[in-house]
């Protein structure tokens, strides 16, 4: 190995260890040597990225694409750089699309379909999704990490291409039982083609994996989660207030067997059970609502830290709340409460 791939391996193995100036020192130091080493431009890329500093790194990549005009990686950086780092998923989607052409080796062509397929199904392309997707190899002719597989059901779930979707699920699963995120797959892509009785089937057993994984380092503990919740309903207008403060608020666990039984999702984040005020003024009894839960596991997987932790049960309060006062969904997505 040359003395430039020795270097830039190191480089890479600070950027690993989050040492970003230290893998830019490294990437400058060769491209003096060799001002068109695009391997070095994607180094410095990658250490401008770490540091944040999202414009050099675009600069870079530009620089890369054009030196190695048959190189993926540049192109498809950028598109994850534009999409995730800069909210461009317009200008994302044509490097993606450029990376996707240029891709040569499966794990590049892989990893070009997720990034153009996801770009095309948030800018509501389904059936464009579809047609990326469609440039896989046929999943029996790979072998793909677990992960992987997992992100590309997802995709053809999210494409509504739900038989596709299902029968990937349905591979992952038989190959690892106890692979909640995909039994939770399945159990969403038989919601979306009207199958009760196995969505019932693959939701229990998410719940029955869910509830056996603990809950450590919880970014909140119980009682702060009431808290949070009680802040939030102190936001409502003073007459709601007073027609919502007797109603208890319950912080569980997961949502109990039976209500999945039924066919409730495992994993939502809250619940209103009861009867909702406008239920109770017309049918002429107190309005009345029973409860509403909180169900802590779901919310904590949901967080990416305290705050968002905090902010997630702030809309799920006030979003079950909702209902209560007679709210639809549509109603309350409109409100941003969903």
């Amino acid at each position: 190995m040359s003395t430039s791939e020795d270097n830039l391996d190191n480089g890479w193995r600070s950027c690993e260890d989050g040492q970003f100036e230290k893998a830019k020192a490294i990437a400058e130091a060769d491209l003096r040597d060799d001002p068109e080493n695009p391997e070095a431009l994607l180094l410095l890329a990658a250490a401008h990225r770490g540091l944040g500093e999202f414009d050099h790194a675009l600069g870079l990549l530009e620089q890369a694409t054009e030196i190695a005009g048959d190189w993926s990686a540049p192109e498809l950086w950028l598109a994850e750089i534009l999409a995730q780092d800069l909210d461009r998923p317009v200008d994302a989607l044509a490097h993606a699309g450029e990376a996707l052409e240029r891709a040569e080796e499966e794990d590049e062509l892989i990893d070009a379909v997720v990034l153009k397929a996801g770009l095309e199904i948030q800018l509501g392309k389904n059936r464009a999704a579809r047609t990326t997707l469609a440039e896989l190899p046929p999943s029996g002719e790979v072998k793909l990490p677990s992960e992987t597989s997992l992100d590309l059901a997802y995709l053809f779930l999210e494409a509504d291409a739900q038989e596709e979707a299902a029968r990937r699920f349905r591979a992952i699963v038989d190959d690892e039982q106890g692979n909640e995120e995909a039994w939770y797959g399945l159990g969403l892509a038989a919601e979306a083609r009207g199958d009760d009785a196995a969505k019932r089937e693959a939701w229990l057993r998410v719940l029955a994996l869910d509830a056996a994984i603990p809950l450590q380092a919880p970014h909140l503990g119980e009682h702060e989660m009431a808290e949070v919740a009680e802040q939030a309903l102190a936001e409502l207008p003073e007459r709601a207030r007073k027609l919502i403060e007797n109603v208890p608020i319950i912080v569980v666990d997961l949502p109990a067997q039976s209500e999945v039984e039924q066919g409730l999702d495992p994993r939502l984040l809250g619940l209103f059970a009861g009867r909702s005020y406008a239920e109770g003024s017309t049918m002429g009894g107190a309005p009345q609502l029973t409860q509403i839960l909180l169900f802590r596991k779901n919310l904590e997987r949901m967080a990416i830290d305290a705050d968002d932790l905090r902010e997630q049960i702030r809309i799920t309060l006030l979003h079950e709340t909702g209902h209560f006062f007679g709210m639809s969904e549509d109603d309350l997505a409109a409100v941003g409460l969903m």
